[in-house]
């Protein structure tokens, strides 16, 4: 699926909510576990921080067991933010993005996020939770 299409849809997930952005500070150090939905798929861990700078968040997030950072960026609206998340890539005007997965949290009672990703390039989905550091 071409980026302009995933920020897309991660526009109109989020415009559908109606929440203002400014209700929930997702922003912190995260504990994070996954695993992708196909039979072969292996569980991974590892830890993620979002920063909030205006109405956007800063991501990074590292996998321990592929020892790889992503990084990206991300919006949200009441108790749900989205991300694009990834390797830098070559992107249009010849710069760098990350934007090799859109993943889509919402947050739980107990302030983890729950989440699901699609990969960009492949028929690759998983569930992911982050669970902030205490």
């Amino acid at each position: 699926m071409p980026m302009h299409r995933i920020v897309a849809a991660g526009a109109a997930l989020l415009a559908a909510g109606g929440a203002s952005a400014a209700e929930i500070d997702f922003s912190g150090e995260y504990v994070m576990r996954g695993r992708g939905f196909a039979a072969n798929d292996s569980a991974y861990q590892g830890t993620c921080s979002l920063q909030r700078q205006a109405d956007i968040y800063q991501v990074s997030c590292y996998n321990q067991d592929t020892r790889h950072t992503y990084t990206g960026k991300g919006l949200a609206t009441g108790d749900t933010l989205a991300i694009f998340i990834g390797d830098l890539l070559k992107g249009d005007h010849n710069r760098s993005f990350a934007g090799e997965y859109l993943v889509v949290y919402r947050r739980q009672p107990d302030g983890s996020l729950a989440g699901t990703w699609v990969h960009s390039e492949s028929e690759s989905a998983g569930a992911e939770t982050l669970t902030p550091r205490r």
